[in-house]
C-alpha cells in the first residue's frame, strides 16, 4: 500500500517537473524568436500552452508550483522584477479563471474555450499590475487592443495544447492523470 502511494507521489512530481520544464523551455524559445509585434509587451505566450495542459493533469497546488517555477526561473534567466510581477499575476489569474471554468463545466466547455478565457484573463492580470506599478488607470485603455489579442492567442494556444495532449495521452503517465477520464 505504501509503495503504491509512493509511486503515485513520484508520478505527480514527474508531471510537475515535466510540465514546468516544458513551460520554461517554451518561454525561452519565445524570447529567442525574432518576431516584432506592433504592440509593446505583446507576446504569443507559448509557455501558456503548458499552463493550459497542466489544468487537465494537475491539481491546483501542483499547478501553482508549476506557475511559480515557470515565472521565477524564466525571470531569472531572461527578465526583471517587473517581468516577474506581470507574468506571475497574469499566469495566476489566468489559471484560476480557467480552473473555475473547467471545474464548473468541464463537460460543456472546450479546451479552446478554456484557453481563450486564459488568454483574456492573463492580459487583464497584466494590466492590473501595470496600473499598480505605473500608478495610472489610463493604461486600462490598452485593453481594447489586448482583449481581442488575448482571444486570438487563446485560440492558438488551445489548438496547440489540444494537439500536444492528444500525443501526451498516448503515454501511460499522462493518460492515467488525465482529468476527463474520471
Amino acid at each position: 500500500m505504501n509503495r503504491k502511494k509512493n509511486r503515485e507521489n513520484l508520478e505527480k512530481m514527474m508531471l510537475v517537473v515535466l510540465i514546468g520544464a516544458l513551460a520554461i523551455v517554451l518561454g525561452i524559445i519565445e524570447s529567442l524568436l525574432p518576431i516584432k509585434l506592433p504592440i509593446p509587451g505583446l507576446k504569443l505566450g507559448l509557455a501558456n500552452i503548458m499552463v493550459v495542459i497542466g489544468l487537465y493533469y494537475l491539481d491546483f497546488k501542483n499547478m501553482f508550483l508549476v506557475i511559480m517555477l515557470k515565472t521565477v526561473l524564466t525571470t531569472l534567466l531572461l527578465g526583471t522584477f517587473s517581468m516577474f510581477a506581470y507574468g506571475f499575476v497574469g499566469a495566476l489569474l489566468s489559471y484560476v479563471c480557467m480552473m473555475v471554468a473547467f471545474k464548473a463545466s468541464k463537460e460543456n466547455i472546450s479546451l479552446m474555450g478554456i484557453s481563450m478565457i486564459g488568454g483574456v484573463m492573463h492580459n487583464i492580470g497584466q494590466i492590473l499590475v501595470a496600473m499598480i506599478l505605473i500608478k495610472t488607470k489610463a493604461i486600462a485603455y490598452y485593453m481594447m487592443f489586448l482583449l481581442p489579442i488575448g482571444l486570438l492567442t487563446g485560440v492558438v494556444i488551445g489548438v496547440v495544447a489540444k494537439l500536444v495532449m492528444t500525443r501526451l495521452n498516448e503515454f501511460e503517465l499522462f493518460n492515467k492523470h488525465y482529468k476527463l477520464n474520471n
